[in-house]
């Protein structure tokens, strides 16, 4: 299911999500709990805001894809993964990832309708980065998932995620 070709990187970043109906460009529009069915099995989503950030917890098929709590950057749109525990409590920002030194850096950035989550890590000297497209469409979410690992691209075909719960 991938292709290669080092050019393919933009591709996988730009690529616009083909979803109708997406209006705002927060993570309020895709908060709540989301479900569905997916060709890797069952695709659960939770988005819970708060007053300076969010959390997302996505997993599909049993795998949890992400699990962070983000809080805005410097730049405006892009959210960088929260300080947690102790460094949260003392209201201390996280140390930046290094991926070079096996870290995962994590980010989530506002798209028209909902968020960009991306994940960087660097194993064997190769990069890999992953990426989640969640964006609201109608009363649905609309979830794409594509990697990046060294040349070789793979992207899941689209989901759709209805609201659980009420």
């Amino acid at each position: 299911m991938g292709r290669p070709g080092s050019l393919l990187l933009p591709l996988l970043l730009a690529v616009p999500l083909a979803a109708a109906g997406v209006a705002r460009a927060e993570p309020a529009a895709v908060a709540g709990r989301w479900a569905g069915g997916a060709e890797a099995g069952r695709a659960e989503l939770v988005v819970t805001t708060a007053a300076r950030g969010f959390t997302v917890r996505l997993a599909v098929g049993g795998r949890t894809l992400f699990d962070a709590p983000f809080a805005p950057s410097d730049r405006p749109g892009v959210h960088e993964a929260a300080a947690t525990g102790l460094f949260a409590m003392l209201g201390t920002r996280r140390a930046p990832a290094n991926p070079l030194e096996g870290e995962e850096l994590v980010w989530a950035r506002e798209v028209p309708g909902g968020l960009v989550l991306s994940r960087l890590a660097i194993a064997a000297g190769k990069p890999m980065i992953e990426q989640a497209r969640i964006a609201r469409s109608g009363e649905r979410v609309v979830l794409e998932i594509g990697r990046l690992g060294g040349e070789e691209v793979e992207r899941s075909p689209v989901i759709e995620l209805g609201r659980v719960g009420g």
